[in-house]
């Protein structure tokens, strides 16, 4: 079966229903012109060239370190992954970080929870961390995600309270993939290649970037 659906001319907007060639190029029958069609109908931006990866292959993770190691296990497979555990508590606890500062951002973090109650365990990224805060984007095991800040002095808000979003997968053993991508003021939060949030905030412009788990011992408000 075929799946037919509404495409439009990007040149005249004309609307062109029939199925994607499958060589993602489609041409416009009013004006004749060949445009490549997006695989996904919410296509996230092209990643660039690759600037640093965590390997975990290798438990010195070259380009980053290591928060607390006695805290962390290395799991050979395909893919290696490196597991993080810690005990029942309400604090963000780093896993991996950069050891040094950066700006603008594109980073992306699979996570997968192998254990634990799913009502409170949570994971992500930390961004732009320095002295002065930064900002943290965590998924839950319920299939929620939140983004936050924190300042200098331990406190700070939320820009998004914890929201269930349907491309997450909940529960123990799924992984999900969270990507964020920081642009002077703008920030983008993409769940699983979906753009879940778009958001503009100029607290904090740059600093490290950090692996993050919350064992939890609250329940996240959806």
């Amino acid at each position: 079966m075929t799946q037919l659906r509404s495409l439009a001319c990007p040149n005249c907007g004309a609307s062109l229903p029939g199925a994607v060639p499958q060589n993602g190029v489609a041409a416009c029958e009013f004006c004749g012109t060949s445009f490549r069609v997006a695989a996904s109908p919410t296509p996230e931006p092209d990643l660039g060239d690759l600037i640093l990866g965590a390997d975990f292959r290798d438990a010195g993770v070259p380009g980053w370190a290591l928060s607390t190691p006695e805290n962390l296990e290395f799991k050979p497979g395909d893919p290696p992954e490196l597991w993080a555990r810690f005990p029942a508590s309400s604090q963000i606890h780093p896993v991996i970080r950069t050891p040094a500062y950066f700006d603008n951002c594109d980073a992306g973090v699979t996570v997968r929870f192998v254990e634990g109650d799913t009502e409170y365990v949570s994971a992500g990224l930390e961004a732009r961390g320095s002295d002065a805060g930064d900002y943290t984007f965590r998924i839950s095991a319920q299939g929620t995600f939140q983004v936050a800040w924190h300042d200098k002095n331990d406190w700070g808000g939320t820009l998004l309270n914890w929201t269930a979003h349907p491309a997450l997968k909940p529960g123990l053993g799924p992984a999900n993939r969270l990507r964020i991508l920081l642009r002077g003021e703008q920030i983008r939060v993409y769940l699983n290649g979906v753009l879940a949030t778009s958001l503009r905030d100029s607290r904090f412009s740059g600093g490290t970037l950090r692996v993050m788990i919350t064992p939890g011992k609250r329940k996240p408000a959806v």
